[in-house]
């Protein structure tokens, strides 16, 4: 029995994790999820025979997802800010897993990677948790390998830099209603999505991946109802005359560390409010009373500082 144990590997727990991209490492990510490989179950019966024979069809890779700071490793943001405007690329990466002592463990390595989709956080002035993006890879292929047992970087520069950014900090601006905007208190969550296409391409087990189409969400923000009659007028004022409003040509949203220091633009173009609702009236709440707008974007772009 001795001899047994003594054959058996340490076993850890991992709550370090390191993504590469290209063989580059590009930083410290908080949570993996997914990426589970599968096979189809093919049931047939052969000639006049009873019985039912079985055997596995294509191999699936379910969506690898990762959920980091938002202000992540620079090559991740590069590949992200690709996807959002429109271009998605393809890269080669591995997820890495490292014990305390910050030595790899165990690796999950993908092959021809799209990103196909991005969830980013909700802002709330109230809020002073940090603020996470979570990004979801879809491979052509996933292998699972065991770690190198080579150190991995403890002091990782982008995980202070990521603590730092609380979804507190933020300004919402939309262009022509600047004024408007000083007390916008809250944005939700919003998320990119690409479309992939399977494409089972003759006698390969692992189907090819295609990016197809960029989703672009709705975006939704509040702010005091004695700062909505602007928004009000311009979105009923033509429905009133039975004509549309014309798109905004852009609003920003900006965030920024706890020193005040600009680390991030979201940029959103043509813009077009298509809801502006109050909030119930109440006489028995001593809330501030609250309007919330809805609208639709016709393009996305990020920068990041």
């Amino acid at each position: 029995m001795a001899t047994n144990a003594a054959a058996l590997a340490d076993v850890y727990s991992s709550a370090h994790f390191l993504l590469e991209i290209d063989g580059l490492k590009v930083g410290t990510i908080r949570n993996i999820d997914g990426g589970s490989i599968k096979a189809d179950v093919v049931s047939y019966q052969h000639g006049e025979g009873g019985d039912t024979w079985r055997q596995l069809g294509r191999t699936k890779y379910d969506d690898l997802k990762i959920t980091s700071g938002l202000v992540a490793g620079t090559e991740l943001w590069k590949w992200i800010a690709k996807c959002i405007s429109g271009d998605p690329v393809r890269h080669n990466g591995a997820l890495c897993a490292a014990d305390y002592e910050y030595k790899e463990k165990a690796r999950r390595e993908f092959t021809d990677g799209l990103i196909s989709e991005v969830q980013f956080p909700k802002f709330d002035a109230h809020d002073k948790s940090a603020a996470n993006v979570v990004v979801s890879i879809s491979p052509e292929k996933i292998t699972y390998a065991k770690g190198n047992g080579s150190q991995l970087k403890p002091a990782d520069p982008t995980a202070e830099a990521q603590k730092s950014i609380s979804a507190c900090n933020f300004v919402f601006n939309v262009q022509g209603f600047e004024a408007a905007c000083k007390r916008v208190n809250k944005v939700d969550g919003f998320a990119v999505k690409c479309k992939i296409i399977e494409h089972q391409h003759g006698s390969r087990i692992d189907n090819v991946k295609i990016p197809g189409k960029i989703e672009y969400p709705n975006i939704v923000f509040y702010l005091p109802e004695i700062d909505a009659d602007a928004f009000q007028a311009h979105h009923t004022t033509n429905a009133m005359k039975g004509e549309h409003a014309k798109p905004i040509p852009s609003a920003t949203l900006t965030f920024h560390n706890n020193s005040k220091a600009t680390k991030g633009t979201f940029t959103f173009k043509e813009c077009t409010i298509f809801s502006v609702t109050h909030d119930k009236q109440d006489a028995s709440t001593e809330d501030i009373r609250m309007v919330k707008v809805e609208m639709a974007i016709e393009g996305m772009e990020f920068t990041l500082s």
